[in-house]
């Protein structure tokens, strides 16, 4: 994870563009309208959501405000939050060297164990954050998550606690890019090939040892310098058994809003739809992951986040060679078979790691 060292500053202004587009939509929309399309479009991200509505709230305050690019004043509304850690200062056995990154629930440090001189990633959530019973619940879910995986593709957890700042969880810093980053550039088919691959075998490990990632996209999966894949972020990973997504109600429009967990454009259909997540929920966001990766487009590119919604529920994906001449049959296959609309249609991520191994002739 520390490659969100590199990762998350690198991809800021991915993740501005997306606090703007949906603080676009929202601003047209009022009361009960806007909170559920809020509730679609965060998807259950409380770190959007939270800029997404100082936005709105601000945007109600100043007739100008709109003058101003909304990526800007979001920007300039994290900037007036001073980071909670100054280099220099200890939470337990690590000295905080510098702020990496941070939303509205936390930051990301760059630190060292005194003890063992390893750098390390800190997330820390913020002290006014730990009264939130659901903040608090998801980061020490991710912490309990990630401290049952051990695998060369998964960032190692080393150590959960609670200092005076807050909440913490150390990491394995790793010195990289995020998928996200290195889309932006060309991806050779045999490295999009290796990368999934390597994916794949991570993501599988986590779901023999019962655990569902939940949040699968490009920010979520990072490159080290040695080529390796290192997944990120199991925030919202679930332990064992089948998971069971937390509804408000319904209104009398039929439509439910509620806390959704993911991010929008990774989304399966049937967690769109309020159902259980499952392993195949996984595989299904992967899916679309892998295909931006070989193809550079989303399978369900839209201009607004109620399109991609309308796009993940009732289009079928271009087959990617239609994209991308240099991919073959097998991986069309591969690529629309994560991607199918009935979950129990998709293969297992077993399944997917073995195909993806036999198309690279590994």
């Amino acid at each position: 994870m520390a490659g969100e060292g590199v990762g998350c500053e690198s991809g800021m202004s991915a993740e501005w563009a997306e606090v703007e587009l949906v603080f676009l939509d929202a601003s047209g929309l009022r009361g009960a309208a806007r909170a559920a399309y809020l509730d679609c479009a965060c998807a259950g991200r409380a770190e959007l959501r939270a800029e997404v509505e100082s936005l709105l709230a601000a945007d109600e305050q100043r007739g100008h405000f709109l003058e101003a690019p909304p990526s800007s004043l979001a920007a300039d509304l994290l900037e007036r939050q001073p980071a909670v850690l100054a280099a220099g200062e200890r939470v337990g056995a690590y000295v905080v060297r510098s702020l990496v990154s941070r939303g509205g629930m936390g930051e990301v440090y760059l630190a060292e164990d005194v003890l063992k001189g390893e750098r390390v990633a800190l997330k820390l959530l913020r002290r006014h954050m730990t009264a939130d019973a659901h903040a608090a619940e998801r980061f020490e879910r991710e912490a309990r998550a990630a401290g049952t995986l051990w695998h060369e593709n998964i960032v190692r957890a080393i150590e959960f606690g609670q200092a005076e700042a807050g909440l913490f969880l150390a990491m394995e810093w790793v010195d990289g890019e995020t998928w996200r980053v290195r889309m932006r550039g060309e991806v050779s088919p045999g490295e999009a090939l290796d990368w999934s691959q390597q994916a794949a075998r991570g993501f599988a490990a986590a779901h023999e040892a019962g655990i569902l990632h939940r949040d699968i996209k490009p920010e979520n999966l990072m490159l080290n310098l040695e080529g390796a894949v290192k997944i990120l972020d199991f925030g919202l990973a679930r332990l064992g058994g089948e998971l069971v997504v937390e509804m408000d109600g319904a209104g009398s429009s039929g439509t439910i809003s509620g806390t959704l967990s993911g991010t929008l454009p990774y989304m399966s259909p049937e967690l769109l739809r309020g159902e259980t997540a499952t392993k195949a929920s996984d595989v299904f966001s992967f899916g679309s992951v892998v295909y931006e990766l070989f193809t550079g487009r989303h399978p369900f590119a839209g201009a607004t986040p109620l399109d991609v919604f309308e796009a993940i529920e009732c289009r079928t994906p271009v087959a990617p060679s239609q994209l991308r001449t240099e991919i073959t049959r097998k991986l069309d296959g591969l690529l629309l078979s994560m991607l199918d609309r009935e979950p129990e249609a998709r293969p297992a991520m077993t399944d997917v790691a073995e195909r993806l191994a036999s198309i690279r002739g590994v």
